[in-house]
């Protein structure tokens, strides 16, 4: 007998061939559309599959108490809570996985070129060419000069967004896991020292480049605060005014973790009152941001839209995974992303 898979998360098909012997995929919601499945639909249909390889669908009690087959459930996310009712799978007796660390190499990447952004101007100096604000047809210095610098003079953008070099600045993780880990790693190439805060996290995972410390010596001695932590009672606005306020007069914020982390009322305060040098986010505490947002306002603030986790090798990883959680399913192993396992 054959196994059948409701698969409604963004998936690589060829990637699942392997295991059509065994298992028959049945793709629908939002693995056909990127539109998520109406909840009553997949209610009415979670009764026939005995696995579902979901993403942003909500599985909650109602959804257990139809699904009389389903033995296994594959969250495509790392922080499945939000979305899966965890006590009524395990009373039910489905495995429940994720898949956690999928998008750490795109929020890396993402997070070194804020990073590097934020301290070289960037962004700014682009946005200032493109709206005409620094460009000028009045010619000022001598020819010899012409193809070497803008201008001579204090007004000069060589003087006027002189930047700073990263391999002399204290990077601050917030957050040691799967992602905190690997920013480490990117940031230690180009000669970062490297700090974080993590009171969970298990010490023989920390990378002995890295030196953990109490959270007001975090504060203290950053340059750059990266944040990459779930969001709990405890890391709830954990990014306030006092916060900020504790920081190091001209570092750089980073969030492309949670918008609940950040208080984005006193963001806006510590950037307008030059507290804060900088700052990029990914993240909003209401996405999409509306366009009367006072975010829109505040001063060298960079804001993406929750892309930093997007990437095309994003779905190449985290198919993979999935593959591997169901290799060791059907193998009667404990899979290695198991969330709930009976």
């Amino acid at each position: 007998m054959k196994y059948r898979a409701l698969v409604t998360a963004e998936m690589i098909g060829p990637m699942l061939d392997r295991f059509n012997d065994k298992i028959d995929f049945v793709y629908d919601g939002y693995a056909i559309d990127h539109d998520v499945m109406p909840h009553r639909e997949l209610i009415e249909k979670i009764g026939d599959y005995d696995i579902l390889i979901c993403e942003y669908d909500t599985i909650d009690r109602e959804v257990f108490e139809h699904a009389d087959k389903l033995k296994l459930i594959i969250c495509c996310r790392g922080n499945v809570k939000s979305v899966i009712d965890l006590e009524a799978a395990m009373e039910k007796g489905v495995i429940v996985c994720n898949n956690s660390g999928r998008n750490a190499a795109a929020v890396t990447d993402m997070t070194m070129g804020y990073i590097l952004d934020l301290t070289r101007n960037i962004t700014l100096t682009n946005s200032l060419i493109h709206n005409r604000v620094i460009t000028t047809d009045v010619k000022s210095k001598p020819d010899e000069y012409a193809d070497t610098v803008w201008g001579l003079d204090k007004n000069s953008p060589f003087i006027r967004f002189r930047g700073d070099s990263i391999n002399h600045m204290t990077l601050g993780l917030v957050g040691c896991g799967n992602a905190g880990r690997l920013v480490a790693e990117k940031a230690r190439v180009f000669g970062m020292n490297i700090i974080a805060y993590d009171p969970y996290i298990d010490i023989n995972r920390v990378p002995d480049f890295v030196k953990l410390v109490n959270f007001d010596d975090f504060l203290k001695l950053s340059d750059v605060i990266s944040v990459h932590c779930t969001v709990t009672p405890q890391t709830k606005r954990m990014f306030n005014k006092q916060t900020f306020a504790k920081m190091k007069k001209g570092s750089y914020f980073i969030n492309t973790a949670r918008g609940e982390i950040v208080d984005e009322n006193a963001l806006i305060e510590a950037l307008n009152s030059h507290q804060l040098a900088g700052a990029a986010i990914d993240v909003t505490i209401t996405e999409p941001i509306a366009s009367d947002s006072p975010l829109l306002d505040a001063e060298n603030l960079i804001i993406t839209p929750h892309i930093a986790g997007s990437a095309y090798d994003v779905q190449v990883c985290g198919t993979e995974m999935v593959c591997q959680t169901l290799e060791d399913w059907i193998n009667n192993l404990k899979p290695r992303n198991y969330v709930v396992y009976k």
